[in-house]
Formats: C-alpha cells, sequence, structure tokens
C-alpha cells in the first residue's frame, strides 16, 4: 500500500517493491514543476510561432486558410444582419485567429510532451533542466499511454484559467498529483542525487549460508545487486537507520529463499552470508 511521509525537502511517495522491500521516491511539489512547465511552454511558443509562419507564408496553405476565415466571417455577419434587418457589418478576424492559434497551440502542447516524456523515460527538456521526471506510481518507466492520459487532462487541470485546478489537485494531494496524474497514476519525482556509496565491505570473514541448489537458483542478479547495495548503504548509514534498512531487506531475502528466523543471527550477518554462499556458487 502506498504513503507518502514527508522528509526536511518535501514529500516521499513510498510503496513496496516485488521484493516487499519498501521504496521512497521524492516527490516534486508545485513550484518546482511551474518552473520546468515555464520552460517547456517556451520552446512550446518558439515551435508554434515556426510553424504558422510555415503554414501563412511559406506554403499557399496560408492564404487558403485567411480566405476561408473571411468567407466564414462575412457569411456570420449577413446572417446577424438579414435578423437585425439592419446593414451588414464588418467582422474582425482577431477573434478566429486566436481560437485557431488557442487550439493549435494545444495539440502542438500536447504532442510536445508526450514525445518528450515516451522518448526520453519521462524528462521533457523543462523537467530535465529542473531535475524531474514522470514515473509511473510503481517507479517504473511511464509508457505511451500514461503520458498520453495525463496530457489529455491538462484540459481539466488547467480551468478554470491558469491551471487552477491542477494547482489546488497537487495540494491536496499526498503526493503532489495533478489530476492528469491521478488518472494515468504517474507521479513527478524530483532526481535528487544521493551520497556517493561506500566500497562494498570485504565478505572475506562471513559465514556463507548453507543453501539448497532450488534456493541458489532463486538468487539472480537482481537480488545479488540487492543485497549488494544494501550492505554498501548500511556500512555508511547511521545505526537506526542501518538496521532498519538490512532488516527490511533480510525479511524479503528470507521469504525470497522461504528461509525461518534464525535466532541470534543478525541481518548483517545473514545477508552477508547468503551473498557469500551466492559467489561462491558463482565460482564452481
Amino acid at each position: 500500500m502506498n504513503h507518502t511521509p514527508n522528509d526536511e525537502s518535501g514529500p516521499i511517495h513510498s510503496f513496496l517493491s516485488p521484493e516487499a522491500v519498501r521504496l521512497d521516491l521524492p516527490v516534486s511539489g508545485p513550484a518546482p514543476r511551474m518552473l520546468a512547465y515555464a520552460i517547456d511552454l517556451l520552446f512550446v511558443v518558439i515551435i508554434l510561432i515556426l510553424l504558422l509562419v510555415f503554414l501563412f507564408v511559406s506554403i499557399p496553405l496560408g492564404a487558403k486558410i485567411e480566405h476561408w476565415m473571411r468567407a466564414e466571417l462575412l457569411e456570420a455577419a449577413r446572417k446577424a444582419a438579414a435578423a437585425k434587418n439592419s446593414t451588414p457589418q464588418p467582422m474582425q478576424i482577431p477573434g478566429l485567429l486566436l481560437a485557431f492559434f488557442l487550439l493549435a497551440q494545444f495539440i502542438v502542447e500536447m504532442g510536445y510532451f508526450i514525445f518528450w516524456e515516451t522518448v526520453s523515460g519521462g524528462r521533457t527538456p523543462g523537467k530535465f533542466a529542473v531535475g524531474l521526471r514522470v514515473v509511473k506510481g510503481n517507479g517504473a518507466p511511464i509508457d505511451l499511454r500514461s503520458s498520453v492520459v495525463r496530457n489529455v487532462m491538462r484540459l481539466v487541470d488547467m480551468l478554470p484559467a491558469e491551471y487552477l485546478v491542477g494547482l489546488l489537485s497537487m495540494l491536496f494531494s499526498s503526493s503532489a498529483q495533478r489530476l492528469g496524474d491521478h488518472v494515468a497514476g504517474t507521479i513527478v519525482v524530483r532526481l535528487d542525487r544521493p551520497e556517493t556509496a561506500g566500497e562494498m565491505p570485504a565478505l572475506g570473514n562471513a559465514t556463507p549460508i548453507v543453501l539448497t541448489r532450488e534456493q541458489l537458483a532463486r538468487l539472480g542478479p537482481r537480488e545479488i545487486q540487492l543485497m549488494r547495495r544494501a550492505l554498501r548503504r548500511a556500512h555508511q548509514a547511521p545505526s537506526a537507520g542501518r538496521e532498519a534498512l538490512l532488516a527490511e531487506v533480510g525479511h524479503a531475502m528470507r521469504q525470497r529463499l522461504d528461509l525461518p528466523e534464525t535466532p541470534g543471527l543478525s541481518a548483517w550477518d545473514f545477508l552477508s552470508g547468503v551473498l557469500a554462499a551466492a559467489e561462491r556458487a558463482s565460482r564452481r
């Protein structure tokens, strides 16, 4: 079950991995997301301006669009004048141009975000500059379907103006999710740079745990990497955090190997022994 505690730097999205280990992801608040969106919106406007210049200047399509718009406006003016039995008054084009521009902006903007989130693993240029990434709620990379859903939902998040609905949703959500994120099952995380882990502690004195062939077969690269990381992190972590980390990973490995609790054997010794047994088996 997901829960989102807070730390000093912001909310944390926590969930259980397939190995039954709790993982914590630092969630981005509204301010960094607004900054990232502003950067992306600048790129969107530049793309849109170039596109409109290309349509209305470089090819005859611009003239056709302008001719169609003038004809539609003139017909609307004639109908309005006939209904009022008055002389037709010329109508202005800027209103329709504005509507066309807003529609083009939404299409370009949606395509921009979907493209970048899909090809770059959830990072648009704006998110890359600020240090953010869109991921699924279970920490997996975002896929095309999730990206389409969360970006189409911008139509709702931007209501009634200036993304008010989306902002309120982020403020009242424990994981800072706008409505599009809730529907798509995604979150925006901060790519905080953790401290570099120290050297792997030597396991030369570790007593290998006796494991059957079936149990050794369950220790794949993912499980070995998990134990290595836990031991490496625990080597430098404070005592309270070290015990909690080792106990959690040790419990997951016992479940994986169907091993009962061993009285008097610490989590450090257990993980070191399992890792030593796996490494000894790999050298055979």
